[in-house]
């Protein structure tokens, strides 16, 4: 918007849709050569058009001011596409109009008043997308610019270049393209600092390091946004809680503002040796399973996994019911201390060739969401062939483009894929090599097999050779004893007698025949006939469902016994079915 009131009147459209270019808000770190640039493009004498390129974040605005202060001879009005957008919508070709006579305005002013505007024009892309008719009237407007004292900086960033801007040659011949790179970790510091001074708080830092360590930080634990933007956001978050409250700005602090902003516990730390531990109390008779993926988190903990990758990519191998996804779900607690940081994917439901639109959606959706987290990507086996290769991107790489061309980051994801493929092996190992604690002498005798097994099996149970090729490590499961059964099946008895302890006050015995008719009497060696799974259901319908009918028609009930009656078939070899069934019956318990 032009200042004196003759020249608003005399050049409405660049009153209308410009405003002055604001001087920065604080010095411009790091950026010198890139002004240099600018300056030697406003100097061209025939094609004077700049295109900024650069994360959103990394200071394009900022650059566009620096320049402004050290170029005293002309004025620059920033173009307001929003308001311009808004004035158009009925008619976008109307926008190609109102360029031009902001342009003609522009050269005008150069003649009659003797000073040149720089318009800058930010999130250019927005033209090309709303209107090919402006892209077709900017065009010539800026092949002339510099015989006609036109200058243009028009900013967008890489991914909506290549999208919008990219395929019209033409418009790309019109401008002079300068990168932007994110400011390094010297450049970020020297601009916190001068945060610090100007908002007088320069005294909680001694030195440098707390702002080093904000740039750390934010690089790890903010990984979707850019520098030095979200560093200078962090700090501006501690400066207001230390003047509201008169916090220090330290470490704790920090700490704070990363759990506001992103939900991640920065000062919670993995213990390592106990990592081992916790899975084998979540998931029984696995020992080579949790001794092979301790082994690789090992790894991670101590930082020296590969940066440019995902934190780890786990192939989970086994027959169903074996504790895969259980394990999924310890690994939530004991790397994130949350739960919730389980985001899983059940990649049966992407079979189709249609959905990969889909799952890349609800992948970067929720990972967008959720940087910090285990992906289990269930069955994965069983996902269409443009899935995988959208995934072996995500492998590779670490990263994915989501449906707004924003960049998301998986270099915080603990990847866990499950598979049933191989199933032919587990059924070996059900049958002949199944021990009781999975302590690993019959599933290192078969890892080579099962992992062969992997890409040999027909149909639609084959794994992706080319997915395997970038899993850290197999994990296989083996098929749960009869031993791991039981202990399975008392470890559910007893969670389902402290739940009626705690809801009902009632108190409730269970007979060692329960756990007999749950596991023996149908006992059943296939490796695919449910493992766990399959016990849970069977105890939530013939247990749980028993004893849940018995309380609400016997409502105060303080005692009961569980029990089995009938006769089970496993222990009469003469009888050809079970006639076993689980009853209930109140228990007086004497006065103390």
């Amino acid at each position: 918007m032009l200042e004196k009131e003759e020249q608003r009147d005399k050049y409405p459209t660049l009153n209308t849709y410009t405003n002055p270019v604001k001087p920065p808000e604080r010095p411009i770190v790091g950026r010198e050569k890139e002004i240099r640039q600018i300056q030697a493009a406003m100097q061209r004498p025939e094609i004077s058009n700049v295109m900024l390129l650069a994360p959103a974040g990394s200071g394009k605005t900022a650059l566009v001011q620096g320049t402004m202060l050290a170029d005293a001879e002309r004025i620059y009005l920033e173009v307001d596409l929003a308001r311009m957008i808004a004035d158009v919508t009925t008619d976008v070709n109307q926008m190609a109009a109102t360029l031009k006579m902001l342009f003609d305005e522009t050269a005008r002013y150069r003649t009659e008043e003797g000073a040149e505007i720089v318009l800058f024009i930010d999130e250019f892309h927005q033209v090309v997308q709303l209107s090919p008719a402006a892209v077709e009237a900017l065009k010539p407007l800026l092949a002339d610019s510099g015989t006609r004292g036109i200058r243009v900086i028009a900013a967008t960033t890489f991914a909506e270049f290549i999208q919008y801007i990219a395929p019209n040659q033409p418009l790309v011949e019109r401008l002079q393209r300068i990168n932007l790179a994110e400011p390094d970790k010297a450049t970020v510091c020297a601009i916190l600092r001068g945060m610090a001074r100007r908002y007088g708080v320069e005294d909680q830092f001694p030195d440098d390091s707390m702002f080093e360590l904000i740039y750390e930080y934010t690089n790890r634990y903010i990984p979707s946004n850019s520098q030095p933007r979200k560093s200078i956001l962090i700090l501006d978050a501690m400066v207001g809680w230390h003047r509201l409250e008169g916090v220090p700005i330290d470490r704790k602090l920090l700490a704070d503002m990363i759990y506001q902003q992103e939900g991640v516990n920065v000062a919670f730390r993995v213990d390592a040796s106990t990592i081992r531990k916790r899975l084998d109390e979540r998931v029984l008779s696995q020992e080579f399973a949790t001794r092979t993926i301790e082994d690789y988190l090992q790894v991670c903990v101590a930082d020296l996994n590969d940066k440019d990758r995902p934190m780890g990519c786990l192939l989970f191998s086994g027959s169903t019911g074996t504790g895969k996804t259980e394990t999924s779900k310890a690994l939530a607690d004991i790397l994130f201390n949350d739960p919730r940081a389980l985001v899983r994917f059940d990649m049966s439901e992407y079979a189709n060739a249609d959905s990969l639109e889909r799952f890349r959606k609800e992948l970067t959706d929720r990972i967008w969401q959720r940087p910090f987290c285990i992906l289990l990507l269930d069955e994965v086996e069983k996902a269409c062939a443009e899935c995988t290769r959208l995934l072996l991107q995500v492998l590779d790489d670490a990263r994915l483009m989501n449906a707004n061309g924003r960049e998301v980051s998986f270099k915080n994801c603990y990847i866990i894929m499950t598979t049933n493929a191989g199933s032919e092996v587990y059924k070996i190992i059900a049958q002949y090599n199944v021990d009781d604690k999975g302590s690993g002498k019959s599933m290192q005798k078969y890892h080579k097999l099962i992992r062969e097994s992997l890409t040999t099996t027909t149909g639609s149970n084959k794994f992706p050779p080319e997915l395997l090729g970038r899993v850290d490590a197999i994990v296989p499961f083996q098929p749960l004893s009869e031993a791991t059964q039981i202990a399975i099946t008392q470890k559910k008895l007893y969670s389902l007698k402290a739940k009626l302890r705690k809801i009902h006050g009632i108190d409730a015995q269970f007979s060692k025949d329960v756990v007999d008719y749950l596991v023996k009497d149908r006992l059943d060696t296939d490796s695919d006939s449910g493992g766990a799974r399959a016990i849970i259901t069977r105890l939530e319908t013939d247990v749980t469902a028993v004893v849940a009918r018995f309380i609400n028609e016997n409502p105060g009930i303080k005692a009961i016994t569980v029990d089995v009656g009938g006769q089970m078939a496993y222990r009469n070899k003469t009888q050809l079915q079970s006639t076993a069934y689980v009853t209930v019956k109140a228990r007086i318990v004497p006065k103390k």
